[in-house]
Protein backbone atom coordinates (compact mmCIF):
# COMPACT_ATOMS: atom_id res chain seq x y z
CA UNK A 1 0.00 0.00 0.00
CA UNK A 2 1.45 3.55 -1.04
CA UNK A 3 1.29 5.93 1.41
CA UNK A 4 0.31 9.26 -0.17
CA UNK A 5 1.43 12.82 1.05
CA UNK A 6 -0.20 15.50 -0.36
CA UNK A 7 1.42 18.87 0.61
CA UNK A 8 0.64 21.56 3.11
CA UNK A 9 -1.57 22.50 4.20
CA UNK A 10 -2.84 19.42 6.00
CA UNK A 11 -5.48 21.28 8.06
CA UNK A 12 -7.73 23.15 5.87
CA UNK A 13 -11.52 25.03 5.24
CA UNK A 14 -12.19 22.29 2.60
CA UNK A 15 -11.83 24.01 -0.81
CA UNK A 16 -9.53 22.63 -2.81
CA UNK A 17 -6.52 23.78 -4.66
CA UNK A 18 -7.83 23.93 -8.17
CA UNK A 19 -11.10 25.88 -6.73
CA UNK A 20 -8.67 28.36 -4.71
CA UNK A 21 -6.65 29.06 -7.60
CA UNK A 22 -9.40 29.81 -9.72
CA UNK A 23 -11.21 32.32 -7.39
CA UNK A 24 -7.48 33.86 -7.54
CA UNK A 25 -8.02 34.12 -11.59
CA UNK A 26 -11.52 35.24 -11.27
CA UNK A 27 -10.00 38.10 -8.36
CA UNK A 28 -7.63 39.42 -11.92
CA UNK A 29 -10.54 39.48 -14.17
CA UNK A 30 -11.50 43.46 -13.33
CA UNK A 31 -7.51 44.75 -13.31
CA UNK A 32 -7.05 42.58 -16.64
CA UNK A 33 -10.42 44.86 -18.05
CA UNK A 34 -8.61 48.11 -16.50
CA UNK A 35 -5.14 47.31 -17.67
CA UNK A 36 -6.18 46.71 -21.25
CA UNK A 37 -8.13 49.71 -21.30
CA UNK A 38 -5.43 52.00 -20.50
CA UNK A 39 -2.45 49.77 -21.55
CA UNK A 40 -3.77 48.09 -24.80
CA UNK A 41 -3.95 44.73 -25.63
CA UNK A 42 -0.64 43.36 -24.86
CA UNK A 43 -1.23 41.67 -21.15
CA UNK A 44 -3.98 39.78 -23.49
CA UNK A 45 -1.33 38.69 -25.91
CA UNK A 46 1.27 37.87 -23.39
CA UNK A 47 -1.35 36.34 -20.99
CA UNK A 48 -2.22 33.88 -23.25
CA UNK A 49 1.45 33.41 -24.19
CA UNK A 50 2.28 33.22 -20.41
CA UNK A 51 -0.57 30.59 -19.29
CA UNK A 52 0.72 28.05 -22.95
CA UNK A 53 4.19 28.88 -21.49
CA UNK A 54 3.10 27.50 -18.02
CA UNK A 55 1.05 24.80 -19.33
CA UNK A 56 3.55 23.02 -21.38
CA UNK A 57 6.58 23.89 -18.52
CA UNK A 58 4.22 22.27 -16.01
CA UNK A 59 3.70 19.03 -18.56
CA UNK A 60 7.55 18.95 -19.54
CA UNK A 61 8.32 18.45 -15.79
CA UNK A 62 5.50 16.26 -14.61
CA UNK A 63 6.35 13.98 -17.46
CA UNK A 64 10.38 14.18 -16.25
CA UNK A 65 9.34 13.71 -12.52
CA UNK A 66 7.30 10.36 -12.98
CA UNK A 67 4.41 12.20 -11.97
CA UNK A 68 1.08 11.98 -12.99
CA UNK A 69 -0.17 14.82 -15.29
CA UNK A 70 -3.95 15.13 -14.69
CA UNK A 71 -4.44 15.98 -10.93
CA UNK A 72 -1.59 18.69 -11.37
CA UNK A 73 -2.19 20.20 -14.68
CA UNK A 74 -5.70 20.50 -13.56
CA UNK A 75 -5.43 22.09 -10.38
CA UNK A 76 -4.71 25.32 -11.95
CA UNK A 77 -1.76 26.77 -10.50
CA UNK A 78 0.78 26.69 -13.49
CA UNK A 79 -1.77 29.28 -15.93
CA UNK A 80 -2.14 31.37 -12.24
CA UNK A 81 1.85 31.96 -12.29
CA UNK A 82 1.51 32.70 -16.05
CA UNK A 83 -1.17 35.42 -15.48
CA UNK A 84 0.75 36.41 -12.84
CA UNK A 85 3.76 37.25 -14.42
CA UNK A 86 1.72 38.39 -17.20
CA UNK A 87 0.78 41.05 -15.57
CA UNK A 88 4.70 42.48 -14.34
CA UNK A 89 6.08 42.36 -18.01
CA UNK A 90 5.75 45.19 -20.11
CA UNK A 91 2.98 45.23 -22.33
CA UNK A 92 4.95 45.53 -25.54
CA UNK A 93 7.07 43.46 -24.62
CA UNK A 94 9.29 40.68 -26.85
CA UNK A 95 6.96 37.32 -26.92
CA UNK A 96 10.28 35.15 -25.91
CA UNK A 97 10.54 37.62 -22.67
CA UNK A 98 7.37 36.18 -21.77
CA UNK A 99 8.04 32.30 -22.47
CA UNK A 100 11.51 32.69 -20.93
CA UNK A 101 10.16 33.82 -17.46
CA UNK A 102 7.47 31.65 -17.19
CA UNK A 103 9.58 28.71 -18.01
CA UNK A 104 12.30 29.43 -15.52
CA UNK A 105 9.33 30.18 -13.05
CA UNK A 106 8.20 27.18 -13.23
CA UNK A 107 10.91 25.07 -13.93
CA UNK A 108 12.92 26.52 -11.48
CA UNK A 109 11.36 28.27 -9.04
CA UNK A 110 8.71 25.72 -8.71
CA UNK A 111 9.57 22.05 -9.71
CA UNK A 112 13.48 22.73 -8.60
CA UNK A 113 12.01 23.03 -5.18
CA UNK A 114 9.82 20.10 -5.18
CA UNK A 115 6.20 21.46 -6.84
CA UNK A 116 3.73 23.22 -5.18
CA UNK A 117 3.85 23.35 -1.54
CA UNK A 118 7.13 23.33 -1.41
CA UNK A 119 8.62 26.41 -3.28
CA UNK A 120 10.01 28.83 -0.80
CA UNK A 121 9.25 31.74 -3.05
CA UNK A 122 6.33 32.96 -5.30
CA UNK A 123 7.79 31.69 -8.83
CA UNK A 124 5.79 34.24 -10.67
CA UNK A 125 8.65 36.50 -8.78
CA UNK A 126 11.22 34.24 -9.49
CA UNK A 127 10.81 34.92 -13.00
CA UNK A 128 10.24 38.43 -12.53
CA UNK A 129 13.55 38.74 -10.89
CA UNK A 130 15.26 36.74 -13.71
CA UNK A 131 13.69 38.49 -15.89
CA UNK A 132 15.11 42.09 -14.76
CA UNK A 133 18.25 40.86 -14.46
CA UNK A 134 19.24 39.34 -17.64
CA UNK A 135 16.97 41.85 -20.03
CA UNK A 136 16.77 45.03 -18.16
CA UNK A 137 16.00 47.34 -21.19
CA UNK A 138 12.88 44.86 -22.19
CA UNK A 139 12.11 44.89 -18.98
CA UNK A 140 11.80 48.79 -18.46
CA UNK A 141 10.25 49.21 -21.71
CA UNK A 142 6.87 50.56 -20.49
CA UNK A 143 5.00 52.94 -22.76
CA UNK A 144 2.75 55.46 -20.84
CA UNK A 145 -1.04 55.71 -21.34
CA UNK A 146 -1.02 59.01 -22.95
CA UNK A 147 1.45 57.81 -26.00
CA UNK A 148 -1.28 54.74 -26.63
CA UNK A 149 -3.78 57.34 -27.19
CA UNK A 150 -1.99 59.61 -29.45
CA UNK A 151 -1.26 56.65 -31.22
CA UNK A 152 -4.43 54.26 -31.43
CA UNK A 153 -2.36 51.38 -31.47
CA UNK A 154 -5.00 48.45 -32.09
CA UNK A 155 -4.79 44.79 -31.47
CA UNK A 156 -3.02 43.86 -35.05
CA UNK A 157 -0.80 46.38 -34.32
CA UNK A 158 0.39 44.88 -30.95
CA UNK A 159 0.71 41.11 -32.55
CA UNK A 160 3.17 42.45 -34.63
CA UNK A 161 5.00 44.18 -31.99
CA UNK A 162 5.08 41.23 -29.73
CA UNK A 163 5.94 38.59 -32.60
CA UNK A 164 7.88 40.57 -35.27
CA UNK A 165 9.37 43.49 -33.21
CA UNK A 166 7.65 45.42 -36.18
CA UNK A 167 6.46 49.44 -34.63
CA UNK A 168 3.86 51.30 -36.41
CA UNK A 169 4.50 54.39 -38.08
CA UNK A 170 5.44 57.17 -35.52
CA UNK A 171 6.35 54.92 -33.09
CA UNK A 172 10.05 54.34 -31.98
CA UNK A 173 11.30 52.56 -29.06
CA UNK A 174 12.65 55.55 -27.59
CA UNK A 175 9.09 55.69 -26.71
CA UNK A 176 8.60 52.81 -25.32
CA UNK A 177 11.65 53.08 -23.32
CA UNK A 178 10.26 56.65 -21.39
CA UNK A 179 10.63 56.40 -17.24
CA UNK A 180 8.35 54.88 -15.28
CA UNK A 181 6.63 57.18 -12.73
CA UNK A 182 8.53 55.65 -10.00
CA UNK A 183 11.59 56.80 -12.63
CA UNK A 184 10.31 60.50 -12.71
CA UNK A 185 9.44 60.70 -9.22
CA UNK A 186 13.18 59.76 -7.88
CA UNK A 187 14.58 62.16 -10.62
CA UNK A 188 12.62 64.93 -9.63
CA UNK A 189 12.95 64.57 -6.25
CA UNK A 190 16.65 64.55 -6.72
CA UNK A 191 16.67 68.05 -8.91
CA UNK A 192 14.92 69.47 -5.11
CA UNK A 193 11.15 69.32 -7.01
CA UNK A 194 8.09 68.83 -4.45
CA UNK A 195 6.24 65.82 -5.31
CA UNK A 196 3.07 67.97 -5.75
CA UNK A 197 4.94 70.27 -8.25
CA UNK A 198 6.20 66.80 -10.22
CA UNK A 199 2.66 65.48 -9.90
CA UNK A 200 0.93 68.56 -12.07
CA UNK A 201 3.91 69.21 -14.31
CA UNK A 202 4.47 65.11 -15.66
CA UNK A 203 1.91 63.57 -18.14
CA UNK A 204 2.96 60.41 -16.52
CA UNK A 205 0.82 60.97 -13.26
CA UNK A 206 -2.88 60.90 -12.67
CA UNK A 207 -4.59 61.88 -9.16
CA UNK A 208 -2.58 60.11 -6.77
CA UNK A 209 0.22 58.23 -8.86
CA UNK A 210 0.95 56.92 -11.95
CA UNK A 211 -2.13 57.60 -14.79
CA UNK A 212 -3.09 53.71 -15.43
CA UNK A 213 -1.05 52.24 -13.51
CA UNK A 214 -3.05 54.05 -10.36
CA UNK A 215 -6.35 52.56 -11.54
CA UNK A 216 -5.11 49.27 -11.97
CA UNK A 217 -3.61 48.53 -8.21
CA UNK A 218 -7.64 50.06 -7.39
CA UNK A 219 -9.01 47.16 -9.62
CA UNK A 220 -6.64 44.79 -8.32
CA UNK A 221 -7.71 45.93 -4.76
CA UNK A 222 -11.65 45.60 -5.57
CA UNK A 223 -11.15 42.23 -7.14
CA UNK A 224 -9.59 40.92 -3.41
Amino acid sequence: MTLQTPPSPHIHSGLRISGMMLRVMAALIPAIICYTWFFGWGLVINGIIAVITAVASEALMLKLRQRPLRPFLGDGSAALTGMLLAFCIPPLAPWWITVLGVAFALIVGKHLYGGLGYNPFNPAMVGYVMLLISFPLEMTSWMPPYILEQLEIGFVDTLRMIFLNHFPYGLSIDALSSATPLDAMKTDLGLNNTVSEIMESNALFGDFAGTGWEWVGNWLLLGG
